[in-house]
Protein backbone atom coordinates (compact mmCIF):
# COMPACT_ATOMS: atom_id res chain seq x y z
CA UNK A 1 0.00 0.00 0.00
CA UNK A 2 1.60 3.11 -0.66
CA UNK A 3 1.06 5.92 1.88
CA UNK A 4 3.80 7.65 3.85
CA UNK A 5 4.49 6.21 6.84
CA UNK A 6 3.83 8.42 10.17
CA UNK A 7 6.82 8.23 12.55
CA UNK A 8 7.22 5.30 14.93
CA UNK A 9 5.07 3.35 12.16
CA UNK A 10 6.10 -0.09 10.11
CA UNK A 11 6.04 -1.73 7.01
CA UNK A 12 5.71 -5.21 7.37
CA UNK A 13 4.06 -8.35 4.48
CA UNK A 14 0.72 -9.20 5.80
CA UNK A 15 2.22 -12.98 6.61
CA UNK A 16 3.51 -11.30 9.40
CA UNK A 17 0.70 -10.23 10.85
CA UNK A 18 -0.94 -13.54 10.64
CA UNK A 19 -0.86 -17.20 9.10
CA UNK A 20 -3.15 -19.55 7.85
CA UNK A 21 -5.16 -22.02 8.88
CA UNK A 22 -6.24 -24.77 6.78
CA UNK A 23 -7.94 -28.21 8.58
CA UNK A 24 -10.10 -29.81 6.50
CA UNK A 25 -13.52 -31.44 7.81
CA UNK A 26 -14.41 -34.02 5.24
CA UNK A 27 -17.96 -34.75 7.26
CA UNK A 28 -19.36 -31.40 9.00
CA UNK A 29 -22.51 -33.30 10.44
CA UNK A 30 -20.17 -36.02 12.41
CA UNK A 31 -17.32 -33.76 13.54
CA UNK A 32 -18.43 -33.02 16.83
CA UNK A 33 -19.00 -29.03 15.62
CA UNK A 34 -22.15 -28.12 15.70
CA UNK A 35 -21.86 -24.35 14.07
CA UNK A 36 -21.20 -23.65 10.30
CA UNK A 37 -20.31 -20.06 8.93
CA UNK A 38 -20.91 -19.28 5.15
CA UNK A 39 -20.43 -16.76 3.20
CA UNK A 40 -24.09 -15.39 3.61
CA UNK A 41 -23.35 -15.64 8.02
CA UNK A 42 -20.72 -13.05 7.62
CA UNK A 43 -21.82 -9.42 7.59
CA UNK A 44 -20.17 -6.15 6.71
CA UNK A 45 -18.18 -4.32 8.40
CA UNK A 46 -19.24 -6.55 11.52
CA UNK A 47 -15.78 -7.16 13.75
CA UNK A 48 -17.60 -10.51 15.34
CA UNK A 49 -19.47 -13.31 13.84
CA UNK A 50 -22.72 -13.08 14.90
CA UNK A 51 -24.56 -15.55 12.18
CA UNK A 52 -24.10 -19.11 11.55
CA UNK A 53 -25.91 -22.59 10.58
CA UNK A 54 -25.95 -25.61 11.72
CA UNK A 55 -23.19 -28.20 10.36
CA UNK A 56 -26.04 -31.02 10.09
CA UNK A 57 -27.06 -28.68 6.69
CA UNK A 58 -23.87 -29.29 5.01
CA UNK A 59 -22.44 -32.58 3.34
CA UNK A 60 -19.18 -30.68 1.58
CA UNK A 61 -15.55 -30.65 2.88
CA UNK A 62 -15.46 -27.71 5.38
CA UNK A 63 -12.59 -25.95 7.02
CA UNK A 64 -12.31 -25.70 10.87
CA UNK A 65 -11.46 -22.77 12.60
CA UNK A 66 -11.40 -22.34 16.48
CA UNK A 67 -12.48 -19.39 19.11
CA UNK A 68 -10.87 -15.72 18.43
CA UNK A 69 -9.99 -16.89 14.36
CA UNK A 70 -10.43 -14.10 11.93
CA UNK A 71 -12.81 -15.18 8.96
CA UNK A 72 -12.38 -13.50 6.09
CA UNK A 73 -14.40 -13.66 2.75
CA UNK A 74 -12.18 -14.07 0.10
CA UNK A 75 -14.96 -14.48 -3.09
CA UNK A 76 -16.78 -10.78 -3.84
CA UNK A 77 -13.95 -9.01 -1.75
CA UNK A 78 -16.21 -5.59 -2.44
CA UNK A 79 -18.28 -6.95 0.10
CA UNK A 80 -15.67 -6.11 3.03
CA UNK A 81 -16.74 -9.08 5.01
CA UNK A 82 -14.06 -10.02 7.73
CA UNK A 83 -14.90 -10.90 11.58
CA UNK A 84 -13.85 -12.54 14.87
CA UNK A 85 -15.22 -16.28 15.23
CA UNK A 86 -16.73 -16.28 19.31
CA UNK A 87 -16.50 -20.20 18.63
CA UNK A 88 -15.18 -23.29 17.14
CA UNK A 89 -17.13 -24.26 14.14
CA UNK A 90 -16.27 -25.28 10.20
CA UNK A 91 -16.56 -22.90 7.62
CA UNK A 92 -16.97 -22.47 3.75
CA UNK A 93 -14.15 -23.09 1.19
CA UNK A 94 -14.70 -19.82 -0.06
CA UNK A 95 -13.62 -17.98 3.76
CA UNK A 96 -9.68 -17.63 4.82
CA UNK A 97 -8.90 -18.70 8.17
CA UNK A 98 -6.27 -16.44 10.12
CA UNK A 99 -4.21 -17.02 12.69
CA UNK A 100 -2.95 -13.59 14.46
CA UNK A 101 0.54 -13.45 14.72
CA UNK A 102 0.71 -11.11 17.88
CA UNK A 103 4.91 -9.60 17.24
CA UNK A 104 4.22 -6.56 15.33
CA UNK A 105 0.60 -6.36 16.42
CA UNK A 106 -1.41 -6.72 19.60
CA UNK A 107 -4.40 -9.10 20.57
CA UNK A 108 -8.08 -7.63 18.30
CA UNK A 109 -5.71 -5.08 16.05
CA UNK A 110 -5.88 -7.35 12.96
CA UNK A 111 -9.68 -7.42 12.61
CA UNK A 112 -9.89 -3.64 12.99
CA UNK A 113 -6.80 -3.35 10.53
CA UNK A 114 -8.56 -5.36 7.91
CA UNK A 115 -11.71 -3.07 7.94
CA UNK A 116 -9.16 0.08 7.16
CA UNK A 117 -10.59 1.11 4.02
CA UNK A 118 -7.41 1.58 1.83
CA UNK A 119 -6.42 -1.71 2.72
CA UNK A 120 -9.89 -3.17 2.00
CA UNK A 121 -9.70 -1.05 -1.32
CA UNK A 122 -6.29 -2.55 -1.87
CA UNK A 123 -7.66 -6.26 -1.56
CA UNK A 124 -11.00 -5.58 -3.83
CA UNK A 125 -8.12 -4.42 -6.79
CA UNK A 126 -5.70 -7.94 -6.23
CA UNK A 127 -9.10 -9.97 -6.45
CA UNK A 128 -9.44 -11.80 -9.85
CA UNK A 129 -12.19 -13.63 -11.96
CA UNK A 130 -14.72 -12.86 -14.23
CA UNK A 131 -17.99 -13.33 -12.37
CA UNK A 132 -16.81 -13.90 -8.68
CA UNK A 133 -13.90 -12.16 -7.81
CA UNK A 134 -11.46 -14.04 -5.57
CA UNK A 135 -8.50 -13.08 -3.53
CA UNK A 136 -5.69 -15.84 -3.11
CA UNK A 137 -3.95 -16.43 0.06
CA UNK A 138 -0.93 -16.13 -1.55
CA UNK A 139 -1.64 -13.22 -3.20
CA UNK A 140 -2.47 -11.53 0.92
CA UNK A 141 0.28 -12.79 2.09
CA UNK A 142 2.45 -11.32 0.33
CA UNK A 143 0.95 -7.53 0.53
CA UNK A 144 3.08 -4.86 2.24
CA UNK A 145 1.41 -2.85 4.44
CA UNK A 146 1.99 0.00 7.24
CA UNK A 147 0.99 -0.60 10.76
CA UNK A 148 0.97 1.96 13.77
CA UNK A 149 3.63 1.15 16.81
CA UNK A 150 2.18 -1.16 19.44
CA UNK A 151 1.41 1.55 21.40
CA UNK A 152 -0.76 3.49 19.15
CA UNK A 153 -2.35 0.25 17.98
CA UNK A 154 -2.99 -0.39 21.84
CA UNK A 155 -4.70 2.90 22.06
CA UNK A 156 -6.88 1.73 18.31
CA UNK A 157 -8.14 -1.41 20.26
CA UNK A 158 -9.34 0.04 23.68
CA UNK A 159 -11.15 2.73 21.26
CA UNK A 160 -12.61 0.84 18.48
CA UNK A 161 -13.54 -2.10 20.84
CA UNK A 162 -15.40 -0.02 23.04
CA UNK A 163 -17.32 1.18 19.89
CA UNK A 164 -18.45 -1.97 19.12
CA UNK A 165 -19.38 -2.77 22.60
CA UNK A 166 -21.86 0.48 22.46
CA UNK A 167 -22.77 -1.00 18.93
CA UNK A 168 -23.45 -4.40 20.36
CA UNK A 169 -25.90 -2.89 23.35
CA UNK A 170 -27.55 -0.83 20.27
CA UNK A 171 -28.57 -4.19 18.50
CA UNK A 172 -29.90 -5.99 21.72
CA UNK A 173 -32.26 -2.75 22.39
CA UNK A 174 -33.10 -2.88 18.69
CA UNK A 175 -33.57 -7.08 18.82
CA UNK A 176 -35.67 -6.80 21.91
CA UNK A 177 -37.92 -3.78 20.37
CA UNK A 178 -38.21 -5.69 17.28
CA UNK A 179 -39.63 -8.82 19.40
CA UNK A 180 -42.23 -6.66 21.47
CA UNK A 181 -43.66 -5.55 18.36
CA UNK A 182 -43.70 -9.12 16.81
CA UNK A 183 -45.76 -10.01 19.97
CA UNK A 184 -47.89 -7.18 19.76
CA UNK A 185 -48.85 -8.18 15.66
CA UNK A 186 -49.80 -11.39 17.10
CA UNK A 187 -51.91 -10.22 20.14
CA UNK A 188 -53.04 -6.87 19.27
CA UNK A 189 -53.89 -7.74 15.77
CA UNK A 190 -56.09 -11.04 16.84
CA UNK A 191 -57.28 -10.32 20.18
CA UNK A 192 -57.49 -6.53 20.67
CA UNK A 193 -57.46 -4.10 23.71
CA UNK A 194 -59.14 -4.94 26.51
CA UNK A 195 -61.85 -7.66 25.24
CA UNK A 196 -63.76 -9.92 27.30
CA UNK A 197 -65.95 -11.05 24.51
CA UNK A 198 -65.13 -13.41 21.69
CA UNK A 199 -66.51 -15.24 18.79
CA UNK A 200 -65.49 -18.43 16.82
CA UNK A 201 -64.58 -18.07 13.63
CA UNK A 202 -62.93 -20.20 10.74
CA UNK A 203 -59.31 -18.06 11.47
CA UNK A 204 -59.65 -18.51 15.61
CA UNK A 205 -61.09 -16.60 18.20
CA UNK A 206 -61.47 -12.57 17.65
CA UNK A 207 -63.27 -9.93 19.56
CA UNK A 208 -67.01 -10.28 19.17
CA UNK A 209 -67.32 -6.94 17.38
CA UNK A 210 -64.86 -7.44 15.14
CA UNK A 211 -65.55 -8.72 11.49
CA UNK A 212 -64.03 -11.45 9.38
CA UNK A 213 -63.58 -9.69 5.77
CA UNK A 214 -61.39 -10.11 2.56
CA UNK A 215 -59.07 -7.49 1.97
CA UNK A 216 -60.71 -6.21 -1.59
CA UNK A 217 -63.85 -4.70 1.04
CA UNK A 218 -61.18 -2.39 2.35
CA UNK A 219 -61.72 0.09 -1.06
CA UNK A 220 -64.54 1.98 -3.08
CA UNK A 221 -64.10 -0.69 -5.61
CA UNK A 222 -62.57 -3.48 -6.96
CA UNK A 223 -59.87 -0.69 -8.97
CA UNK A 224 -58.87 -0.15 -5.60
CA UNK A 225 -56.41 -3.31 -5.25
CA UNK A 226 -54.80 -3.36 -8.55
CA UNK A 227 -51.24 -5.15 -10.29
CA UNK A 228 -48.51 -3.47 -11.99
CA UNK A 229 -48.63 -4.02 -15.68
CA UNK A 230 -47.67 -7.22 -17.54
CA UNK A 231 -43.71 -7.13 -18.23
CA UNK A 232 -44.15 -6.36 -22.33
CA UNK A 233 -45.89 -3.28 -21.39
CA UNK A 234 -43.08 -2.32 -19.17
CA UNK A 235 -39.78 -2.53 -20.18
CA UNK A 236 -36.07 -1.81 -18.95
CA UNK A 237 -35.91 0.55 -22.43
CA UNK A 238 -38.67 2.58 -21.42
CA UNK A 239 -37.44 3.44 -18.16
CA UNK A 240 -35.67 7.38 -17.97
CA UNK A 241 -33.75 9.44 -16.31
CA UNK A 242 -36.48 11.66 -14.94
CA UNK A 243 -40.07 12.14 -15.21
CA UNK A 244 -42.90 9.32 -13.54
CA UNK A 245 -41.31 7.70 -10.69
CA UNK A 246 -42.02 3.66 -10.81
CA UNK A 247 -41.92 1.51 -7.67
CA UNK A 248 -40.60 -1.78 -7.81
CA UNK A 249 -39.62 -4.86 -5.66
CA UNK A 250 -36.27 -3.28 -3.92
CA UNK A 251 -38.03 -0.23 -3.01
CA UNK A 252 -40.52 -2.28 -0.78
CA UNK A 253 -39.93 -3.62 3.08
CA UNK A 254 -42.14 -3.83 5.49
CA UNK A 255 -43.44 -0.71 6.53
CA UNK A 256 -40.17 0.76 5.79
CA UNK A 257 -40.06 2.32 1.43
CA UNK A 258 -36.97 2.11 0.57
CA UNK A 259 -35.67 4.88 -1.31
CA UNK A 260 -33.29 3.74 -4.07
CA UNK A 261 -32.27 3.32 -7.28
CA UNK A 262 -35.18 4.47 -8.34
CA UNK A 263 -36.37 4.52 -12.23
CA UNK A 264 -38.40 6.56 -14.01
CA UNK A 265 -40.53 6.63 -17.66
CA UNK A 266 -42.11 9.45 -19.41
CA UNK A 267 -45.51 11.09 -18.66
CA UNK A 268 -46.94 9.75 -22.53
CA UNK A 269 -46.09 5.84 -20.85
CA UNK A 270 -47.47 6.76 -17.68
CA UNK A 271 -50.49 8.08 -19.00
CA UNK A 272 -50.56 4.83 -21.31
CA UNK A 273 -50.21 3.10 -18.00
CA UNK A 274 -52.64 5.31 -15.82
CA UNK A 275 -54.60 1.89 -14.38
CA UNK A 276 -51.48 0.92 -12.66
CA UNK A 277 -50.92 3.92 -11.20
CA UNK A 278 -50.64 4.98 -7.26
CA UNK A 279 -50.56 8.11 -5.04
CA UNK A 280 -48.81 9.14 -2.26
CA UNK A 281 -50.87 7.39 0.97
CA UNK A 282 -51.23 4.63 -0.84
CA UNK A 283 -50.04 0.57 -0.08
CA UNK A 284 -47.95 -1.06 -1.83
CA UNK A 285 -47.60 -5.11 -1.38
CA UNK A 286 -44.96 -7.09 -3.24
CA UNK A 287 -45.99 -10.56 -5.18
CA UNK A 288 -42.74 -11.99 -4.39
CA UNK A 289 -39.62 -11.64 -2.44
CA UNK A 290 -39.13 -12.69 1.24
CA UNK A 291 -40.77 -12.42 2.88
CA UNK A 292 -43.68 -12.70 0.51
CA UNK A 293 -45.87 -10.27 0.74
CA UNK A 294 -44.12 -7.64 2.59
CA UNK A 295 -46.08 -4.03 2.21
CA UNK A 296 -45.25 -0.08 2.99
CA UNK A 297 -47.01 3.06 2.65
CA UNK A 298 -45.95 5.23 -0.19
CA UNK A 299 -44.06 8.38 1.17
CA UNK A 300 -45.14 11.80 -0.12
CA UNK A 301 -42.00 12.38 -1.54
CA UNK A 302 -42.57 9.71 -4.17
CA UNK A 303 -45.67 12.11 -5.55
CA UNK A 304 -48.01 10.09 -8.18
CA UNK A 305 -46.27 6.94 -10.39
CA UNK A 306 -46.71 3.80 -11.45
CA UNK A 307 -46.22 0.27 -10.07
CA UNK A 308 -44.05 -2.40 -11.76
CA UNK A 309 -45.74 -6.08 -12.68
CA UNK A 310 -44.52 -7.67 -9.05
CA UNK A 311 -46.10 -4.50 -7.18
CA UNK A 312 -49.64 -4.63 -6.28
CA UNK A 313 -50.83 -1.29 -5.45
CA UNK A 314 -53.79 -0.78 -2.60
CA UNK A 315 -55.82 1.96 -1.86
CA UNK A 316 -57.91 2.07 1.13
CA UNK A 317 -60.97 4.16 2.18
CA UNK A 318 -60.61 5.95 5.05
CA UNK A 319 -64.45 5.30 5.60
CA UNK A 320 -64.16 1.24 6.12
CA UNK A 321 -60.80 1.33 7.34
CA UNK A 322 -57.37 3.19 8.68
CA UNK A 323 -54.87 2.38 5.94
CA UNK A 324 -51.86 1.87 8.67
CA UNK A 325 -53.97 -0.47 10.12
CA UNK A 326 -54.42 -2.36 6.89
CA UNK A 327 -50.47 -1.90 6.54
CA UNK A 328 -49.58 -3.61 10.04
CA UNK A 329 -51.98 -6.30 9.24
CA UNK A 330 -50.71 -6.74 5.74
CA UNK A 331 -47.52 -7.37 7.17
CA UNK A 332 -48.74 -9.37 10.15
CA UNK A 333 -48.11 -13.37 10.45
CA UNK A 334 -52.11 -13.53 9.98
CA UNK A 335 -51.52 -12.61 6.29
CA UNK A 336 -47.96 -14.12 5.73
CA UNK A 337 -49.40 -17.62 6.57
CA UNK A 338 -51.84 -17.03 4.19
CA UNK A 339 -49.19 -16.29 1.29
CA UNK A 340 -47.15 -18.92 2.15
CA UNK A 341 -49.77 -21.44 1.67
CA UNK A 342 -50.66 -20.07 -2.01
CA UNK A 343 -47.07 -20.81 -2.77
CA UNK A 344 -46.20 -24.20 -1.22
CA UNK A 345 -44.72 -26.43 -3.83
CA UNK A 346 -43.83 -23.10 -6.35
CA UNK A 347 -40.29 -23.38 -6.88
CA UNK A 348 -40.51 -19.06 -7.49
CA UNK A 349 -43.20 -17.99 -4.93
CA UNK A 350 -45.31 -15.40 -5.56
CA UNK A 351 -48.55 -14.13 -4.98
CA UNK A 352 -50.75 -13.14 -8.46
CA UNK A 353 -53.46 -10.55 -8.14
CA UNK A 354 -56.72 -12.50 -6.64
CA UNK A 355 -54.87 -13.88 -3.77
CA UNK A 356 -54.50 -10.22 -2.85
CA UNK A 357 -58.06 -9.48 -3.14
CA UNK A 358 -59.04 -12.42 -1.25
CA UNK A 359 -56.74 -12.17 1.86
CA UNK A 360 -58.91 -12.76 4.83
CA UNK A 361 -58.13 -9.87 7.31
CA UNK A 362 -59.80 -9.41 10.74
CA UNK A 363 -61.52 -5.67 10.63
CA UNK A 364 -62.34 -3.89 14.26
CA UNK A 365 -64.29 -1.10 14.47
CA UNK A 366 -62.46 2.52 13.38
CA UNK A 367 -61.76 4.01 16.56
CA UNK A 368 -59.79 0.53 17.91
CA UNK A 369 -58.06 0.69 14.31
CA UNK A 370 -56.79 3.80 15.41
CA UNK A 371 -55.51 2.65 19.01
CA UNK A 372 -53.95 -0.50 17.73
CA UNK A 373 -52.15 1.26 14.97
CA UNK A 374 -51.13 3.98 16.88
CA UNK A 375 -49.38 1.60 19.60
CA UNK A 376 -47.39 0.17 16.13
CA UNK A 377 -46.39 3.80 15.36
CA UNK A 378 -44.99 4.69 19.04
CA UNK A 379 -43.03 0.99 18.46
CA UNK A 380 -41.58 1.65 15.36
CA UNK A 381 -40.91 5.21 16.19
CA UNK A 382 -38.34 3.56 19.23
CA UNK A 383 -37.26 0.90 16.89
CA UNK A 384 -36.14 3.91 14.17
CA UNK A 385 -34.43 5.84 17.01
CA UNK A 386 -32.34 2.73 17.73
CA UNK A 387 -31.63 1.93 13.88
CA UNK A 388 -30.75 5.57 13.61
CA UNK A 389 -28.20 5.76 16.86
CA UNK A 390 -26.63 2.66 15.48
CA UNK A 391 -26.06 3.82 11.91
CA UNK A 392 -24.52 6.61 13.38
CA UNK A 393 -21.98 4.22 15.77
CA UNK A 394 -21.25 2.50 13.04
CA UNK A 395 -20.60 5.87 10.70
CA UNK A 396 -18.16 6.58 13.70
CA UNK A 397 -16.46 2.92 13.71
CA UNK A 398 -15.44 3.57 10.36
CA UNK A 399 -14.08 7.30 10.23
CA UNK A 400 -12.07 6.79 13.57
CA UNK A 401 -10.79 3.06 12.22
CA UNK A 402 -9.48 5.14 8.74
CA UNK A 403 -8.14 8.13 10.61
CA UNK A 404 -6.65 6.25 13.19
CA UNK A 405 -5.01 3.66 11.34
CA UNK A 406 -4.18 6.09 8.64
CA UNK A 407 -2.04 8.11 11.05
CA UNK A 408 -4.51 11.07 10.61
CA UNK A 409 -5.85 11.56 14.24
CA UNK A 410 -3.70 9.93 17.46
CA UNK A 411 -5.60 8.66 20.50
CA UNK A 412 -4.10 10.96 22.99
CA UNK A 413 -3.70 8.48 26.26
CA UNK A 414 -5.69 10.41 28.59
CA UNK A 415 -8.67 10.04 26.39
CA UNK A 416 -9.49 6.67 26.81
CA UNK A 417 -9.80 7.09 30.40
CA UNK A 418 -13.49 8.24 29.27
CA UNK A 419 -13.80 5.32 27.47
CA UNK A 420 -17.04 3.31 27.51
Amino acid sequence: MNQEIPENWIKVKFKELAKQKSVRVDDPGESGYEKYVGLEHLDSGELVVKRYGSTSDVTSTMKLFEKDDILFARRNTYLRRVSVAPFDGVCSGDIIVLEPILKYIVEGFLPIFMQFEPFENKIIALSAGAFSKRIKWKQLAEEEIVIPSIEEQKKIVETIWSIQDNLNRIEKLLLVSRKVKEEFLNKLLTKGINHSSFKKTDYGDIPENWNVIKLSEIGEDKDSIVAGPFGSNLKVKDYKESGVPIIRLQNIERNNFILKDIKYISKEKADELSYHSYNEGDIVLAKLGDPIGKTCEVPAYMKNGIVTSDVVRIRVSSQKANKKFIEYMLNSPICNYQFVAKTVGSTRPRVNLSDVRDLIIFLPPISEQNEITDIFLELDRNIQKYQEHKNNIENLKLKVTNDFISGILKIPQEALQNVQ
